[in-house]
């Protein structure tokens, strides 16, 4: 099958891809719209989707589990090809589309409704997807609402423009500081009275030493970041002030990342920069300091994000990943066993299909903390995948283990309330024991703790299975 361009495609597809939307993990920004989407116009599906060079790729989907398509096949293909919303009641009537793989399958597309998405600049990129599998009309009240509901996803695709013209400015503005300090370091003999008035303006704190360590200059910013006035810094050595172990090596290349003492006795994380010069045939030294408590707080935050479940609010695969092996090499330290246990939810599917994905989400989230309050405070619980969780038992007796799971399966069997309807599900789980004199991996402990629950689901369900030991696994 074939596909039509557009006459900026070249554009397009560059405005796309200095995004960095494609390939990208699922984001509430997105996801909330596609789930808005199935509720107002009461349909199965529904998409955000990005038209790349060759393929379709799907933001947000609601329905569908593909996460990409060939672009031939695309509804969207043709969508992005104009500003107005593409509207079709039935595929099987329309030229473009009754021959399309999508359609002739059983429970195919029937109705499709599409806005298309553009950057400011007017390229557009992909679209909001409205998808039925029988055939129907949309009313002008249901046309507005996906619109509006387009307008959202296009204001957040415009929020993204305006943070990669934001990144441009900041490392242009970041080259031109640099250049900045070479050129003070070349002229700072014949140029002092323009020095000073940059030195003391600049948001980074300038310090200027002589060769013994004894502070010369100290700006207004050096005053803001440590607490010290200026008539109370000059003179006095650097290693008495906030550098008391000592200065970082001289690097005329990169910025050293460092630990300062503030006037208050508190630490303060700091990037500098040294810079040795010669004037008169006395060295000096020039230290620009850049209070990074931020940036740091920021990599924090975004590590934690990387391991946190942004639905439970429970570790993820990640960081159960990187947990697993230390709980194991504690395991062979104290001679104590380790027990995991895989859960897997029975009947959850069910509850999605019957009350909507947003219902299915909060049971996971009163399940999660159903789970965190049943277990011990020094065990650890993590989302798996979907409806399928972990526990790493440290240090517990066997019958204690399996009394602990048979308590979790009573506990998930508890009904959460949803308006008028009880939601129901049960779990299965496996159970897998380490022991310290083990090599098993921490992969092949997990999938043995995984062939256990699903032994559990054939035997009936909402029930405990403990693994085979790994020699009679093997």
């Amino acid at each position: 099958m074939s596909y039509p361009t557009a006459s900026n495609e070249e554009a397009r597809l560059a405005a796309l891809y200095e995004l960095d939307l494609l390939d990208t993990p699922d984001e509430p920004a997105f996801d909330r719209v596609t789930r808005l989407v199935t509720k107002l116009l009461h349909v199965p599906i529904s998409t955000v989707t990005l038209i790349d060079a060759k393929r379709q790729w799907i933001k947000s989907r609601v329905g569908v589990e593909a996460r990409e398509t060939p672009r031939d096949v695309a509804f969207c293909a043709y969508t992005i090809q104009g500003t107005e919303p593409l509207i079709i009641n039935d595929a099987r009537q329309d030229p473009r589309f009754a021959d399309n793989p999508f359609v002739k399958a059983v429970d195919g597309i029937r109705f499709y409704a599409g806005i298309p998405l553009s950057t400011t600049k007017g390229l557009t990129l992909g679209s909001l997807c409205a998808i039925d599998t029988k055939p129907r009309a949309i009313s002008d009240q249901e046309l507005t609402a996906l619109q509006d509901l387009a307008a959202i996803v296009t204001d957040e695709i415009h929020l993204r423009e305006r943070l990669v013209l934001e990144k441009k400015s900041a490392k242009v503005s970041q080259q031109a500081l640099n250049e900045l300090h070479r050129s003070m370091e070349c002229q700072i003999e014949r140029r002092t009275n323009e020095l000073n008035l940059v030195i003391e303006s600049a948001y980074d704190a300038y310090i200027s030493l002589d060769a013994q360590d004894v502070i010369l200059d100290w700006n207004r910013a050096a005053e803001m970041m440590f607490g010290w006035p200026r008539k109370a810094a000059l003179a006095k050595p650097i290693t008495q002030l906030i550098f008391p172990t000592g200065l970082p090596a001289a690097n005329d290349r990169a910025a050293i990342e460092f630990t300062a003492h503030r006037y208050d006795g508190n630490e303060l994380p700091v990037e500098v920069r040294v810079k040795k010069l010669v004037i008169e045939g006395r060295e000096r030294r020039s230290l620009f300091i850049h209070d990074i408590t931020e940036r740091q707080q920021l990599e924090r935050l975004r590590n934690q994000q990387a391991r946190e479940d942004v639905l439970t609010k429970l570790p993820n695969r990640r960081a159960l990943d990187e947990r697993l092996p230390e709980a194991m090499a504690r395991t062979r330290r104290s001679q104590q066993p380790l027990a995991v246990l895989f859960m897997d939810l029975d009947g959850f599917k069910a509850i999605n299909d019957a009350h909507g994905h947003a219902k299915g989400d909060d049971l996971l989230r009163v399940i999660a903390k159903k789970l965190v309050k049943t277990i011990r405070e020094t065990d650890y619980i993590a989302r798996w995948a979907g409806d399928e969780f972990v526990v790493l038992l440290e240090g517990s007796e066997p019958t204690a283990i399996e009394q602990l799971a048979n308590k979790l399966v009573k506990v998930v069997e508890e009904p959460m309330i949803a308006g008028d309807a009880a939601l129901n599900v049960s779990v299965s789980i496996g159970v897998a024991l380490y022991l310290p004199a083990s090599a098993e991996t921490a992969n092949e402990l997990l999938k043995r703790a995984d062939v256990a629950m699903y032994e559990a689901k054939r035997s009936g369900k909402a029930q405990v299975r403990i693994a085979l030991s790994v020699d009679n696994a093997s």
